[in-house]
C-alpha cells in the first residue's frame, strides 16, 4: 500500500528574530507499509506549540533541531487506516509525535493508543494531552501548589497558563493573571473565574501594578514569557516564595541575549526557589494528572478555548499566529 503524504518542512534555520512563511515549505512525499513501519495513520488534529521555535535554531537545546527538508515533528491525533500489529486496529485513535504531515506510517512503539472520554479528539491535545500535563506538573511537583495561596500567571490566555489558572482555583487559591488584550481578560475573568485579569500591555510600571493587586505579593508565580515581567515578579514575590519557569515567549524572537535579571539580591534576601522544568522528563509521571484532569473535566470544573486553522497547509501560519499571541487557548491545526 503507497500513499501520498503532505508535509511542512524547515527550509533553513532561524537563528535570531521572528519566522516568516517563507521559512517553511509544503512538500510531498510517497510511503508505505514496511516490516518496521506497520501502522498506517491518518492525522485529524496537529498540535502548534512555542516550544518549537527552539528547535529551528542549530544551537544546542533540550531537543535538537529540525531537519531541514524533512517532515517536522509535534504533537498530533490521528486514526489507524491500517496496521499490521496486532496492537492496533483500523479505527484505533493514536497520539505521536508526527504532526506537520496528514498521513504518516510508524512503529507502534512510537504511538500511543488512546481510549477517549466524551469529549472531542482534540482535547487530548490541549487540557488531557501534555498542554494540560505541563500546567500539572508545573503546579504540583515544581511548584508544591498549597491551598489558598496567592498565585500569579501570564500568558494566561494561552494553553498552559489557561490550565493553570483553572487548577488554581479548584484549589481554593487567589488567582492574578496577566495577558496580552481586552477580550482575553474578558475571557479570563468571566469565564475562568481568576481574581483578576490585567492586559499588561496598558500597564506603565508592572511592580507598582502587581503590588495593587496584591499587596501581600505572591506565592507562586508560573512564568510563560521571562524577561521584564519575571524581573517584576521577583520583586513581589513573598518571603520563600516559588517562581516556576515553563517558557520565555517574549524572548524566543530576539535578536539578542538582552541583560540578565537585576534583582537577584531579592531571590536571596526572600530566599525565592526559581526552577525551570521541561514536560518531557515528566511523561512517566502522569497517572495522578490524567485521573485529576479527567475528572474535573467530567465535572466540569475545567473549561478551555481551541483556536483552530484548517488545511495541513496552514500549519506555518497558525505556528506564526502563535507566537505572536493570536490565539486564545490552544492553537490547533484541524486536518
Amino acid at each position: 500500500m503507497i500513499i501520498n503524504s503532505k508535509f511542512i518542512a524547515l527550509k533553513e534555520y532561524i537563528p535570531t528574530g521572528s519566522p516568516e512563511l517563507f521559512h517553511f515549505s509544503i512538500n510531498n512525499e510517497k510511503i508505505k507499509l514496511e516490516k518496521d513501519k506497520n501502522v498506517l495513520i491518518k492525522n485529524q488534529w496537529i498540535s502548534v506549540d512555542p516550544y518549537m521555535r527552539a528547535r529551528m535554531t542549530e544551537r544546542k537545546n533540550y531537543k535538537p533541531p529540525f531537519e531541514l527538508q524533512k517532515p517536522m515533528e509535534g504533537a498530533a491525533i490521528g486514526k489507524v487506516l491500517y496496521s499490521n500489529s496486532s496492537n492496533y486496529s483500523v479505527g484505533d485513535v493514536v497520539m505521536s509525535d508526527f504532526g506537520w504531515r496528514d498521513y504518516y506510517v510508524a512503529e507502534e512503539k512510537k504511538l500511543k493508543k488512546i481510549k477517549p472520554i466524551n469529549v472531542p479528539l482534540q482535547t487530548y491535545l490541549g487540557p488531557l494531552g501534555f498542554t494540560g500535563h505541563t500546567a500539572y506538573i508545573g503546579l504540583f511537583r515544581i511548584g508544591d501548589l498549597k491551598e489558598n495561596q496567592t498565585v500569579l500567571v501570564s500568558s494566561a490566555a494561552g494553553s498552559v497558563g489557561s490550565i493553570v489558572c483553572q487548577i488554581a482555583k479548584i484549589k481554593g487559591c487567589k488567582v492574578i493573571a496577566s495577558t496580552g488584550s481586552d477580550e482575553k481578560v474578558k475571557w479570563l475573568t468571566n469565564e475562568l473565574g481568576v481574581d483578576h485579569a490585567f492586559n499588561y500591555k496598558k500597564v506603565d510600571n508592572l511592580v507598582l501594578h502587581l503590588k495593587s493587586l496584591s499587596s501581600e505579593g505572591y506565592d507562586l508565580y508560573f512564568d510563560n514569557v521571562g524577561g521584564h515581567f519575571l524581573e517584576s515578579a521577583i520583586y513581589r514575590m513573598k518571603n520563600y516564595g516559588k517562581i516556576v519557569i515553563c517558557g520565555r515567549i517574549s524572548q524566543m524572537n530576539a535578536t539578542s541575549s538582552g541583560e540578565g535579571l537585576k534583582n537577584m539580591a531579592h531571590v536571596l534576601v526572600k530566599r525565592l526557589t526559581i526552577k525551570g522544568f521541561l514536560i518531557f522528563d515528566h511523561f512517566d509521571d502522569n497517572y495522578d494528572f490524567e485521573t485529576d484532569m479527567k475528572n474535573w473535566i467530567l465535572n466540569k470544573q475545567i473549561k478551555w478555548k481551541e483556536t483552530i486553522v484548517e488545511g495541513i497547509e496552514n500549519t506555518p501560519q497558525a505556528f506564526l499566529d502563535l507566537l505572536n499571541g493570536k490565539n486564545i487557548g490552544k492553537m490547533l491545526v484541524k486536518i
